[in-house]
């Protein structure tokens, strides 16, 4: 079958896969190459004949042969496609088989003016015409045999009929009873055929409903998917709006001289907030992964420092379970061991690991081991945990699946921690293996490529703090409660601040008195957004420093802002963060 029939089977419904819409595809596709070495055959029974049979029957003959091709050609080629019912078009696609048959045996005729080798030859024509019927009709009973009943039965009359020499006659004879054998030979593949052919159709129907099943699973599957990212979002922008609020008015009120003990409240109150903004910090992390904003910055780095960095800073968390955490690298000393790929990246996956490793380990060891070869070196972080079971393996990279975890423990995360990990391997190139026993340990190993070390560069030293500097902000937003605890946090820093909550009314106060730095809400009110306030602002101002801050951690919303070559800021933002970047801004400002 060719692959244009086959996609039209495909596509149609069960009750039109059908084995007779399959024959009329078969006829329509055969029918155009059938007529080519019919035709050619009737040509040499022409030439055999020639010389004794009378001229006009056999120009008759083969005219006829050659016209009921291009008759079937022109018919058989458009009955799949004709809007007639299906019976009508089957008994056309008999009809058509028959008189092609009827001509066919019409050549028998012929058999007193051939000679006995000439007559030889026709059989073997026409039995071969009637073996091919069985694969371009597939066995279709009607089809097949008002075609092949036809041709052999006169073809064995005509062995059994013609007067023949006496020592030839058992020949004859012989000829007729075999010829009768094997037309029973060719009815019996037919049927075969057919059978296969209806078998097939009924593997294609069943193929067909478990496709339409699977499709009607998928759409309901990505639906729901559509539904929770739309939950998601729209409940972590709800979310975002109060919590990036009370984060503005604590920081503004630590600010304040507070009395021990209302500052003691003050810090808890801060905490409490610091984690809520880090497990929305995870979330926006999955966005900006499945968005493909996250760019990678690859650069030659010690791998031993940078994994004694790290074992520094989680032994007081390790000592405090009662855990060991040892640093294994063998022989190999800072300055040895080099690897090519993103530090940032690279330590935001190694931090998941050793912090998993700390929650999932209950007594004893994680190790943290760095395995130098020739061209390449394996960071593994191992412990003596809980395991994973064998039947939890395929699930530990969902989002928000957690082993052990039904009550939803807060303090053990949102369980977004390997999904981001095997995101940033992937993102990084980091080939990354895992092995686990349950009740054992787990071991996962990141493969890096080893690098020679770089040359260095000698650089000025640089004051890594930073000084708010006095400035005119003008902050948009449509929250009222947001403009005003963005007003009393930046006045607490020395800041001018001038509030406004449409992109009208920001122009016309610009307009009036020009501000230094914009904070502007991406989505406002309406058809306004932050993006287009900005671009409208920079008309009057254009290189004014601009910067994005959102409640939203859409796809679509994060690729929009990094398209704009805008730096977007996520509610709740810190007060550190929030400040250094509008310290960034007016000092890339400066340097322009």
């Amino acid at each position: 079958m060719n692959p244009s029939t086959s996609a039209v089977l495909e596509s149609e419904a069960p009750r039109q896969l059908s084995v007779e819409r399959q024959i009329l595809a078969l006829l329509a596709r055969q029918v155009t190459q059938v007529p080519w070495p019919v035709g050619a055959a009737a040509l040499v029974v022409c030439v055999m004949a020639w010389q004794r049979a009378p001229h006009a029957a056999l120009l008759s003959w083969a005219g006829s042969i050659w016209l009921i091709q291009a008759i079937r050609w022109q018919v058989l080629s458009r009955l799949p496609t004709s809007n007639l019912p299906l019976p009508q078009r089957m008994n056309v696609a008999v009809v058509l088989s028959a008189l092609n048959g009827l001509c066919h045996a019409c050549s028998v005729a012929f058999f007193p003016y051939l000679m006995e080798g000439q007559r030889a030859v026709l059989s073997l024509v026409l039995a071969g015409i009637t073996t091919g019927a069985v694969g371009t009709t597939s066995g279709h009973t009607r089809i097949f045999h008002v075609f092949a009943l036809p041709v052999m039965l006169s073809l064995s009359a005509g062995w059994a009929l013609t007067p023949l020499p006496e020592q030839s006659r058992f020949i004859g004879l012989s000829m007729a009873v075999f010829l009768l054998a094997y037309q029973g030979i060719l009815t019996s593949l037919a049927k075969g055929t057919y059978r296969s052919l209806q078998r097939s159709i009924t593997m294609q129907i069943k193929q067909w409903r478990l496709n339409e099943e699977l499709r009607a699973a998928l759409a309901q599957a990505e639906e729901a998917n559509a539904a929770k990212t739309r939950f998601l979002a729209s409940a972590s922008h709800d979310l975002r709006q109060p919590l990036h609020t009370l984060t503005l008015f604590c920081a503004a009120l630590m600010t304040h001289r507070l009395e021990s003990a209302t500052r003691g409240i003050v810090s808890h109150m801060d905490s409490a907030l610091q984690v809520l903004r880090t497990q929305l910090t995870a979330l926006l992390d999955i966005s900006k992964l499945d968005a493909g904003i996250v760019t990678v910055s690859r650069k030659a780095f010690d791998v031993v420092d940078f994994t004694r960095r790290l074992h520094e800073e989680f032994s007081t968390e390790a000592r405090q379970k009662n855990l060991q955490l040892v640093l294994e690298t063998g022989s190999q000393q800072i300055g040895d061991v080099f690897v090519d790929t993103d530090p940032l990246h690279l330590e935001r996956i190694v931090r998941n690991l050793i912090d998993n490793a700390i929650k999932y380990c209950d007594a004893g060891t994680i190790w943290i081991r760095v395995q130098a070869h020739a061209d390449e070196v394996q960071l593994s972080v191992k412990d003596t945990g809980r395991g994973i079971p064998a039947h939890e393996m395929d699930k530990i990279y969902e989002e928000f699946y957690q082993i052990d975890n039904p009550e939803r423990d807060r303090s053990r995360g949102l369980g977004l921690g390997l999904a981001i990990v095997k995101r940033l391997t992937q993102l990084i190139d980091t080939p990354m293996s895992l092995e686990s026993e349950f009740g054992v340990g787990t071991t996962v190993t990141l493969t890096l490529r080893r690098t020679s070390a770089p040359i260095e560069v000698p650089m000025l030293e640089e004051d890594s703090g930073f000084a708010m500097p006095m400035c005119h902000m003008l902050v948009l937003d449509d929250e009222i409660a947001i403009l005003q605890a963005m007003q009393t946090l930046l006045e607490s820093q020395g800041c001018r601040v001038t509030l406004a909550s449409t992109t009208d009314e920001a122009v016309q106060k610009a307009a009036i008195d020009p501000p230094d730095v914009v904070l502007a809400d991406f989505r406002l009110r309406g058809q306004e957004s932050g993006i287009k306030a900005i671009r409208k602002l920079r008309q009057q101002f254009p290189d004014l420093p601009a910067l994005l801050i959102s409640g939203d951690t859409a796809e679509d919303r994060l690729k929009e802002a990094h398209e704009a070559g805008l730096r977007l800021l996520h509610k709740p933002v810190s007060v550190d963060v929030l400040l250094e970047a509008i310290a960034q801004s007016l000092d890339q400002e400066t340097l322009r």
